[in-house]
């Protein structure tokens, strides 16, 4: 296999679309999750969920969760491994989506 700039097939590896795609979709997640944990931990998940909804702060409480997709975004930027910034961009934009659809929904 011709390796682009010499990199090994673990680089390649993590250089997929697809690869980019799970990290920008379980960073949002994993950051909703910490937030509950650290802010509402005495209250139960749909308690939480439910406070959210009906104080109309749930699609704030998204939007920042995606910011986090900026780590991974500059690191996959910066390692040349452009393809896996491609599907971190492509789920934000998903996200983006959703939340804009949302918005108005609400």
């Amino acid at each position: 296999m011709n390796n682009p700039k010499n990199y090994d097939d673990k680089t390649l590896f993590i250089n997929k679309i697809s690869y980019g795609v799970i990290i920008g979709i379980l960073s949002p997640v994993l950051f909703f999750m910490l937030n509950y944990i650290f802010r509402f931990r005495q209250y139960n998940f749909s308690d939480y969920l439910q406070f959210l909804i009906e104080s109309k702060k749930l699609v704030s409480v998204i939007s920042l969760t995606i910011f986090p997709n900026l780590i991974p975004f500059m690191l996959f930027i910066n390692s040349n491994r452009y393809s896996s910034a491609r599907g971190v961009l492509a789920s934000t934009i998903i996200f983006g989506i959703f939340i804009f659809i949302f918005y108005f929904i609400q």
